[in-house]
């Protein structure tokens, strides 16, 4: 028998979890940081106490808390206060930008910026923009995708990069016809740059704060972070901190295998705040930079990308972290290299299942049709992020129009039965989980275009949308069945939305957002309640939609 009263109960709501609507229920207490009883609001009365705080649905839908499955959450954070260089439509306005922001900021260091996409650019980035409005700071600026940067002549000279300076494995240093420098570095060429990036602490844990109350608003209450050393010592400070906080997956980068195996770490680590998760390593590029590995070239060329680790080697390391105990997790977007995951990851035989957690390919935004099934076989999970196939459709286009079916193959990933996590590779897009599932849901921008969706072939429901976003990733985690789900002894981990997303036209998935969000118990973000007399937004003509697991045609 339940004894004592609940902190909080949430009460006619649309309840949503394991797949599908909750039957019969339409309540749910708390006490304490776990989810106390769920059921009708009449049979949950008895838990209601003089210090109960009452929260009125009003028919909108409680969710688990969301999961970004990919994130870099402190780089994140710092772009949120850096030159933003979003939309640019060409060099000269970057450089205007960049003029604006220096007349805002004074200082001597290093003058950091992100955003740029020269796909559409009549003239390419050069160095000469840059040192015309800045010649004495480094000025670095990352692009869109982040395996590019441009730089200034500044940058360069501090660097110690100069027209002898041979490229790096994996990586490309771009030269002009005379063989100088152009300012652009690609792939492992960008490291030849980290130096520059000083972060003070207390800035950075300013920062994160911000951006931690900015996923509660949008209804994130756990990430699965992709960085370093130093935001691993942040994001752990932050876990055991009293300040707001998320639930954090911490993946290692390839550059601490060796220190992870030296010290016996096992992925699943830690605690239900913070634990340790996969090795990252990464197999190709971006397509945006024309660098992500294919099997055919891209359309009108002969490229076909880089390997930035030899599908040989990348055999070795999966397999050396997977007996140790550590799941690895492998950046793959071309078709080539998301063969080279899976049969590096076949090679591996019975040391794939060593680790506790799974092993993962992120973003696989090409796939081959012969290996989508191989994923399921392995046990390897897909983390996709929706957004980027609907911000990639002109690059699809141009680059990979021959092939374009199989481009974001998220409806056939979740008819394979394979694993799949949604996530929004902040700050590359932002974490908005109503872009995310309109974008899975419909194939299309917010603007509704492309008329009818990209391939919509690969389209999800609704159902494995949710599940994409809550359940598959507390299972990547290993913290299901606590985490990820509406039942009692569960963590009180919780979304309400502003709307019952199931009454709601596809189209309008992308308008959705958080009411109230609960991390561990607390409410972390309040807005304004959802109005039950505001009329429903209609339904379009129903859509066929592949079915998922735990979905519904």
């Amino acid at each position: 028998m339940m004894q004592g009263k609940a902190d909080r109960m949430v009460r006619g709501a649309r309840l949503w979890s394991d797949g599908a609507r909750v039957e019969n229920a339409d309540a749910v207490a708390i006490r304490g940081a776990e989810i106390l009883a769920v059921g009708p609001a009449r049979d949950l009365a008895p838990l209601i106490g003089p210090g109960t705080e009452l929260l009125d649905a009003a028919g909108a839908t409680l969710t688990p808390g969301f999961t970004d499955s990919h994130i870099h959450l402190v780089q994140w954070a710092r772009s949120l206060d850096e030159l933003s260089l979003e939309g640019c439509v060409s060099a000269a306005e970057a450089g205007g930008r960049l003029r604006r922001f220096l007349g805002t900021r004074g200082g001597a260091g290093a003058v950091i910026g992100r955003g740029w996409d020269s796909n559409a650019w009549s003239e390419p980035p050069d160095r000469a923009v840059l040192d015309v409005i800045c010649a004495a700071r480094p000025v670095l600026l990352h692009s869109r995708d982040f395996h590019a940067l441009w730089v200034n002549g500044a940058a360069l000279a501090g660097a110690g990069v100069h027209r002898g300076t041979p490229d790096p494995p994996g990586g490309r240093f771009e030269r002009d016809a005379a063989g100088e420098p152009t300012g652009v570095v690609r792939e492992q060429a960008v490291r030849a740059f980290s130096a520059f990036e000083v972060h003070e602490a207390d800035a950075d844990r300013a920062a994160l704060g911000r951006a931690v109350a900015l996923l509660h608003r949008a209804g994130i209450t756990a990430v699965h972070d992709f960085e370093g050393a130093d935001a691993q010592r942040l994001l752990r400070a932050m876990s055991d901190g009293a300040a707001p906080r998320v639930r954090v997956l911490m993946h290692l980068p390839h550059s601490g295998l060796d220190a992870a195996l030296a010290l016996g770490l096992e992925s699943g680590l830690g605690d239900d705040g913070f634990r340790l998760g996969a090795v990252k390593l990464f197999a190709d590029g971006t397509l945006g930079s024309r660098t992500a590995s294919m099997l055919e070239p891209y359309d009108g060329t002969d490229r076909r990308g880089m390997d930035l680790i030899a599908p040989e080697v990348l055999r070795v390391e999966v397999g050396r972290a997977l007996r140790a105990g550590l799941a690895v997790a492998i950046h793959a977007i071309g078709d080539r290299a998301a063969r080279a995951a899976l049969d590096a990851f076949e090679a591996a035989a019975e040391a794939l299942r060593r680790p506790r957690l799974p092993s993962r390919i992120e973003h696989l935004q090409l796939v081959h049709h012969d290996d989508l099934p191989r994923l399921r076989r392995l046990g390897v999970a897909a983390s996709v992020q929706p957004t980027h196939c609907v911000s990639d459709i002109e690059l699809v286009e141009r680059w990979w129009r021959t092939r374009r079916d199989g481009a974001y193959p998220y409806g056939s990933l979740v008819a394979s039965g394979a694993w799949v996590a949604f996530g929004s590779d902040a700050p590359v897009e932002p974490p908005n989980p109503g872009l995310a599932l309109h974008a899975a849901v419909t194939r299309q921008r917010a603007d509704g275009t492309p008329a009818g969706g990209f391939v919509p072939a690969q389209r999800v429901t609704l159902d494995a949308a949710l599940t994409s976003c809550t359940s598959s990733p507390a299972r990547l985690a290993g913290q299901w069945p606590r985490l990820g789900r509406i039942a009692a002894g569960c963590h009180a981990d919780l979304v309400l939305w502003n709307a019952d997303l199931h009454a709601l036209a596809p189209e309008a998935l992308a308008r959705v957002h958080a009411a109230v969000t609960i991390s561990a118990g607390e409410v972390v973000f309040r807005g304004p309640a959802p109005d039950a007399a505001a009329p429903p937004i209609p339904r379009s003509e129903p859509t066929a939609h592949p079915v998922g697991p735990g979905g519904r045609a």
